[in-house]
């Protein structure tokens, strides 16, 4: 029994130190909150396995800064979500067209926690190298990306490839754990979770968990 006892406590302490690690890493590269949070999802409690030794079974979160629940589709989702008469909307500057032209490409693709391309993405990842086409840089993560550019005071003067960023399925109004990059015409694209991976939403829809703030990339 005392030996399992020490082996159990031991595995606590790897993998406080595991979570340690994390936490001074993306401290000093930013993205701390939703590197953390991925990585305690990851984390499950040792159990006895009859034998003098114990194991941990790994229980990985696919759905790591996700969209909300109460935000996901209601009905089945038609051509990605891309309606058919959609155009980019012509006051769409030259660095604007790329960025949101690339993402439109990624369209049907899966979601990827920490993924940048090219067969999948989260949705940090998508807004980041979106940019990247059209020569900015971002850096990855939505806790990272909520400081870049500069704030959009309002839905009224957003414009295509702004980022929209909202709590998510991880996050907070105040730290938000989910990005999506606007289209033009209400429309906004993101790579959502596991599920859906990367479709087109309203913007409605995709701020109904609440809205942490829109970012005009300069």
């Amino acid at each position: 029994m005392r030996k399992i006892i020490l082996a159990i406590v031991a595995l606590f302490v790897c993998a406080a130190a595991s979570l340690l690690g994390l936490v001074i890493l993306f401290s000093s590269v930013g993205g701390t909150a939703q590197a953390i949070s991925c990585a305690a999802s990851r984390i499950q409690i040792p159990s006895p396995s009859g034998s003098a030794t114990t194991t941990t079974s790994p229980a990985p979160n696919p759905d790591c800064g996700a969209a909300a629940v109460a935000t996901l589709p209601s009905s089945p989702v038609l051509n990605n979500g891309l309606p058919t008469n959609y155009v980019l909307p012509a006051n769409a500057t030259a660095a604007e067209t790329v960025a949101v032209s690339y993402a439109l490409a990624q369209l049907g693709k899966p979601y990827l926690w920490g993924g940048t391309g090219p067969a999948a993405f989260d949705c940090s990842g998508l807004t980041m190298m979106s940019w990247r086409q059209a020569g900015v840089t971002l850096l990855h993560y939505t806790g990272d990306q909520i400081n870049e550019g500069s704030a959009v005071a309002s839905f009224a003067t957003i414009a295509p490839g702004d980022l929209v960023l909202v709590p998510g399925s991880d996050g907070t109004i105040a730290n938000p754990g989910h990005v999506g990059l606007y289209l033009g015409e209400g429309l906004v694209e993101s790579a959502v979770d596991a599920q859906y991976g990367i479709i087109i939403q309203t913007y409605a829809q995709f701020v109904g968990g609440g809205l942490s703030g829109i970012r005009h990339v300069d």
